[in-house]
């Protein structure tokens, strides 16, 4: 062997040279090898996690169906009668529409089984220990799940949930069970795996496994809480981690996922054993691979050192030079190699010093010599950890991100050891490839399948045909197909029947002309119900323009439109009578003032206010009130045409539109219908009511050409109607709106006459007819208006009624009449008219009004209280309490103009009444008034005849045996001083 210079020379080169060679190959079969590993595992974990999501699916899909069940019977029950025969048919009824995966059996209050929808014998069976009974206990309505155990009677493998059940007022009437089959859950399981080596567990929060495949006898309700996928859903609940299962002691990559608001943890593993042996077997073919390029790069060296000495001896100084020359070449290639290769390539040595850089390198990183000059201080110090464990002798991969060109890049670095013939470390490989973009494709990628799958909108992918590719989870929930079920259907067969073919042939055409469509569809339920949807349809081109995909988008909308249709209805339709309210009312009038208008063709409007309606509803009550109206609002219907209009505005008040009126005795016709109707007798349950309306009637466009004028005309003679006696009606008449101008203006001046004092009171003498003294007198009172003299009370007591003001109006008078009472004298007695207004809108002041006497020092025997006898035609309870507590304060009490209503004489024996006040047509007939004054006698009540006038009046009374007279025989209304002259006169 040759030993010259240029022998050693070309040797040591030539070892260099194909060190570096075998170097550079073994760090790219290692960055290689390294790469594939991580891809197999992150592929083996998305595996994992996408079964996962799927199992999650599944499961929480069985448990929905059985809470539906669970609340459709809980609601059932509570519903109807709470016996244990009601429950049993219940359950018996449905029991074989629940397949085989569970049952429903209801317990009552005390943990007793009384009825199964299997036919198993639980009746009489006490399950109160159980904890999905003592779970619903307490109030509540949350669905509870229960850990899982062996049936008490069917020895299955079971967990169940359980809802709490209570009546309409919150009593407790039991718990109503779902026993889940957990085999059921482990057949779906095994049927779902896709390889031996997978398994998949269910298990409670509590630890305890409820199915498994496979395995599922030997594992069942077994206790892993020493587990770690126990201990990592504790921190976490979704995750995938690599654990050694406690059930097979098998190394495996676990993904789980805790069910939202359930118990339940879902976990899948996939065996990591394929990985190790795909990795062993890559690794065997590198190292033959390996093996045989260093058995190359040996012999050509042999060949190349025996060549060179062989020509060294020949002619050792050409063949060193063409040698050399070649050395030089391969140098070429081999930097021509690295500098264009798409990632860095360079050698450090121990001093972090680089002994060779590719041309990617330096586009990268710069010209820096070492380390510490390529990379920023912070990056040097997150960089310096790896290099140690490489310069240890480890193989390092690691990402590093880093500011470059004002953006953020990551980088992913390799660091291969250099060792020398003694093992030792001398170098680093280093490889760096920027990874930047694939990152981004990754994030991007997530992120579209995180919102595919999470969306709340229904996602389907089709083909250019239609045909169905792909679908979410939000598909499957909202139409209750599951994707297998979909995938390779045409789209169309989801629809429903509601849409005919054209509405279809528009639909394609426009997506075939625009790519897109949005609208409201119905599509038909795996279950056969139909659903409206809110869909749409977008379409994705290939480059050459050519349709690739349509993509739809739909959401159930069929609870939003019940919403909004039941949101219009309540506010346009009255909730008891279902007829228009005022909203709408205003709205159709408005819309036929428009339509008359244009047509040109007159319209009316009928006010209508029910007559008597406040005395059934305070007599019967407001269920018997509500009964009337709904009636009523029947009969209006059945009076009118269908196009006209019927509407409630609230209280006893309708209206009816009648439009196109080309006839106008029409509206007359209809009216009389309408008041021969109302005049009918009502059966409400087992009472008979009696009404009438009071009917106004407006005409457009002589009453006014706007919605507000004709309901106020139509207001007003309807007020006129009810004046003249009611159950009849009136036409507006220009008149009715001055004399309601002037109604308004006398309300306003009447609101100031008790503060300007303008009120008097006066006093009729009444005569004691047997000894022919003034013993009591009637206060009157009467307005001295500043403008219109003095008016009586008919001209005003009907609006200060109506306004309020006669509160004020009758404190007012009861303590000036009180106030002259005790300059008359002790015995004399002064009457004061109350307002049926004041009994039935506000309580009585008796202890102000006994507070007033006391100060008088006047006895209350002294006043007597006058009220008419319609008061008590209809008085309620209120009205009722408010005369009683007249009497318990010893005031008396007269009940003015006897016999011309409905007079009742229970009313005279019930409410204790005083005295009598004749009516006027009786002071005639000599037979009637000893009827009435016997009669009155006999229940110790003395009786006063009204407006008597003359002598021949007087000797009837008389002979009638009457107590007292009143009338301008005996003296008209005087003032107090005239009064008090009388008296002192007589």
């Amino acid at each position: 062997m040759s030993t010259t210079d240029a022998y050693r020379r070309f040797r040591r080169r030539l070892l260099v040279t194909m060190l570096m060679l075998a170097l550079l190959a073994t760090a790219v079969v290692a960055w290689q090898l390294a790469s594939s590993a991580r891809d197999r595992e992150q592929a083996i974990r998305q595996q994992t996690q996408h079964y996962a999501r799927a199992i999650e699916a599944q499961v929480q899909s069985s448990i929905q169906l059985s809470d539906i069940a669970l609340l459709g019977f809980a609601n059932a029950i509570r519903v109807t009668p709470s016996t244990p025969q009601t429950a049993e048919r219940l359950l018996s009824s449905r029991g074989a529409s629940f397949g085989n995966s569970f049952w429903i059996t209801f317990l009552d209050p005390n943990g007793f089984a009384i009825a199964s929808s299997r036919e198993i014998a639980v009746k009489g069976i006490n399950y109160a220990d159980r904890d999905y009974f003592q779970a619903q206990l307490k109030p509540g309505n949350e669905l509870f799940v229960g850990e899982p155990t062996r049936g008490r009677i069917s020895n299955l493998r079971l967990f169940f949930l359980s809802r709490r059940v209570e009546d309409a007022n919150g009593k407790f009437l039991g718990v109503i069970v779902a026993p889940v089959d957990a085999s059921r859950l482990a057949e779906t399981f095994e049927n779902s795996r896709l390889s031996e080596d997978v398994t998949v567990t269910l298990f409670h929060t509590n630890g305890h496994i409820v199915a498994r495949a496979p395995l599922f006898d030997q594992t069942f309700n077994r206790d892993i809480r020493d587990s770690n996928v126990y201990k990592a859903f504790g921190d976490n609940p979704i995750g995938t981690i690599e654990t050694v299962s406690p059930i097979d002691k098998k190394s495996r990559i676990a993904s789980y996922r805790k069910l939202p608001n359930l118990p339940l943890v879902v976990t899948v593993g996939s065996s990591n054993v394929g990985l190790a042996l795909i990795s062993q077997r890559q690794f065997l073919i590198a190292g033959v691979a390996l093996f045989l390029i260093f058995t190359l790069i040996v012999a050509a060296m042999i060949y190349a050192l025996r060549s060179f000495a062989a020509a060294e001896d020949r002619a050792l100084y050409a063949i060193s030079t063409e040698t050399e020359k070649k050395l030089a070449n391969s140098e070429q290639r081999l930097r021509l190699i690295a500098d264009n290769l798409p990632i860095v390539i360079a050698y450090m040595d121990r001093d972090e010093h680089y002994s060779f850089k590719n041309r990617r390198f330096a586009e990268i990183y710069g010209s820096g010599e070492n380390l510490q000059q390529a990379l920023p201080a912070d990056l040097y110090s997150e960089t310096k950890p790896h290099l140690e464990r490489a310069f240890a002798g480890a193989t390092v991969h690691f990402e590093r991100g880093m500011q470059r060109k004002d953006q953020e890049c990551c980088d992913a670095i390799t660091y291969v050891p250099d060792r020398d013939e003694h093992g030792k470390v001398v170098g680093l490989f280093v490889m760096a490839e920027d990874i930047t973009e694939r990152k981004r494709h990754e994030e991007s990628s997530k992120l579209a399948t995180l919102m595919y799958e999470n969306a709340s909108e229904g996602m389907m992918v089709t083909d250019a045909e239609g045909r169905i590719l792909s679908v979410n989870p939000a598909f499957s929930q909202i139409s209750g197909y599951t994707a297998e079920e979909v995938i390779g259907h045409l789209a169309y067969e989801l629809t429903s029947s509601h849409q005919d073919i054209k509405f279809y042939s528009r639909m394609r055409q426009t997506i075939t002309h625009t790519g897109y469509w949005e609208g409201e569809i119905w599509h038909q339920h795996k279950n056969g119900d139909h659903y409206l949807v809110s869909l749409r349809f977008n379409t994705v081109f290939d480059n050459k323009g050519n349709v690739l995909r349509h993509v739809a988008l739909f959401t159930d909308i069929t609870k939003k439109k019940a919403t909004e249709e039941a949101i219009w209805k309540q506010a346009n339709f009255d909730g008891l009578t279902s007829l228009p309210n005022r909203r709408m009312f205003n709205d159709r009038l408005r819309q036929e003032i428009k339509k008359a208008a244009r047509d040109q063709l007159p319209m009316a409007l009928i006010f209508i206010d029910l007559d008597g309606f406040k005395t059934v509803n305070d007599t019967l009550g407001h269920d018997f009130g509500d009964i009337l109206l709904k009636q009523v609002a029947e009969r209006l219907l059945q009076c009118v045409r269908n196009t006209d209009t019927v509407a409630r505005l609230g209280g006893d008040e309708f209206t009816v539109i009648l439009s196109e009126l080309k006839e106008p005795g029409d509206v007359v016709r209809i009216v009389q219908e309408i008041l021969h109707s109302l005049a009918r007798p009502f059966e409400l349950k087992h009472e008979i009511a009696h009404i009438s309306g009071s009917v106004g009637i407006s005409l457009f466009p002589d009453d006014g050409d706007n919605a507000e004028v004709l309901i106020k005309n139509s207001d007003q003679a309807m007020y006129l109607a009810k004046q003249q006696g009611r159950n009849r009606f009136n036409y507006f008449a220009p008149f009715m709106q001055e004399a309601s101008q002037m109604r308004i203006e006398l309300a306003n001046e009447l609101r100031s006459a008790l503060k300007n004092k303008e009120l008097r009171l006066l006093f009729q003498p009444i005569r004691n007819l047997a000894i022919g003294k003034v013993e009591m007198a009637e206060a009157l009172i009467r307005w001295e208006h500043p403008l219109r003299g003095l008016l009586k009370p008919a001209e005003f007591i009907g609006v200060a009624e109506n306004t309020g003001v006669i509160a004020g109006i009758g404190e007012w008078v009861f303590q000036e009449a009180a106030a002259m009472a005790a300059s008359f004298g002790n015995g004399f007695k002064v009457c004061v008219n109350k307002s049926a207004w004041q009994f039935r809108h506000e309580a009585v002041g008796v202890e102000h009004w006994l507070e007033l006497l006391r100060e008088q020092a006047l006895s209350p025997r002294s006043m007597v209280i006058e009220i008419t006898e319609g008061l008590l035609l209809e008085a309620n309870r209120e009205v009722v309490q408010r005369m009683q507590s007249l009497r318990d304060a010893g005031l008396q009490i007269s009940l003015d103009d006897f016999g011309h209503g409905y007079s009742s004489l229970n009313f005279l024996k019930r409410f204790k009444i005083d005295f009598l006040k004749l009516d006027t047509s009786f002071s005639d007939n000599q037979l009637l008034c000893e009827a009435i004054v016997t009669m009155a006698h006999k229940l110790d009540i003395k009786v006063i005849a009204e407006k008597v006038e003359n002598e021949a009046q007087l000797d009837i009374l008389m002979a009638a045996g009457c107590d007292f007279g009143q009338g301008y025989l005996f003296g008209e209304p005087i003032s107090a001083e005239k009064l008090h002259r009388l008296l002192i006169s007589q």
